[in-house]
């Protein structure tokens, strides 16, 4: 593993996020579809450069992430 924590956001990257995106939009309400937007959701905070909760040990108040 390299020494670097730094994530390489390549277009290909952004573009699996959108079509991501798509196919959670096309999905009926359900769990798994609250925990696919949560997931998005911190993917795309995550590839922004924001710094993840707590080094991703743990998730504040109401912040969704698959465990």
């Amino acid at each position: 593993m390299p020494k670097s924590k730094t994530i390489r956001v390549t277009p290909n990257v952004k573009k699996c996020i959108e079509v991501l995106k798509e196919a959670v939009k096309a999905m009926p309400s359900s769990d798994l579809k609250k925990k696919a937007e949560g997931a998005l959701r911190y993917l795309s905070r995550t590839i922004k450069g924001e710094p993840q909760p707590v080094k991703g040990i743990e998730c504040p108040g109401a912040t969704l992430i698959i465990k």
